[in-house]
């Protein structure tokens, strides 16, 4: 299965998941439409989604969506990314641990509180039939949080918190991994259980013991 699209209308947007500026747009109909599009994406899959489905579930006509996005691949991307969205800029407190905790408490609340873990749920289910959903997702949301969260490391690392010699991607790994292993065996998700697992990281990364 491809990412195929129906033609946009003339004057829709030409960039992958980046709108053309044009008139200025109300920004609730640009959050329906993405809200309606993580919804679809969730519950019927890339396959099942079509640009007429999330106009109906966002209440808009066909038009105002093809306005800001040219293809179903585009505006696939764009509800994607509007979940990372939630997140902001990593924080920079002046303490990597510190960092590191906040954005982990951010990604969690986002799957609490939204369709993010459905959404991985579906598209691992799609992987199999459209890999490129799904490089789609790690290219807008995995990728980008994980280059944030080395960021904070190595700042760490440059300020002196963190050993030189550790090894930064396998602890970005293992502290992400604790958090959904979490949700995977049912273990309520709180901001302690997340300070707990950058802890038993973080005694391998800090360049002193911890208390």
């Amino acid at each position: 299965m491809t990412m195929a699209s129906a033609e946009p209308p003339r004057g829709a947007a030409t960039g992958r998941g980046q709108p053309r500026p044009g008139r200025p747009r109300d920004p609730e109909v640009d959050r329906a439409i993405l809200h309606a599009a993580l919804r679809v994406l969730t519950d019927r899959g890339y396959a099942g989604m079509s640009i007429e489905r999330v106009a109906a579930a966002a209440g808009v006509g066909k038009t105002a969506i093809y306005r800001r996005y040219a293809t179903k691949e585009e505006l696939a991307a764009g509800a994607l990314s509007s979940i990372r969205d939630q997140w902001g800029p990593p924080p920079d407190t002046g303490c990597a641990r510190s960092d590191i905790v906040e954005m982990l408490a951010r990604a969690q609340a986002t799957f609490a509180q939204g369709a993010a873990l459905a959404m991985l749920g579906a598209l691992l289910v799609e992987e199999r039939r459209n890999p490129g959903l799904f490089e789609l997702f790690r290219e807008r949301i995995l990728r980008p949080q994980q280059r944030d969260a080395l960021k904070v490391l190595r700042r760490g690392v440059a300020r002196g918190e963190i050993r030189a010699d550790a090894n930064l991607q396998a602890a970005v790994l293992a502290m992400v991994g604790s958090m959904l292993a979490r949700h995977v065996i049912g273990i309520p998700e709180s901001r302690q259980q997340t300070e707990d697992s950058v802890d038993t990281v973080w005694h391998y990364l800090a360049t002193e013991p911890q208390e």
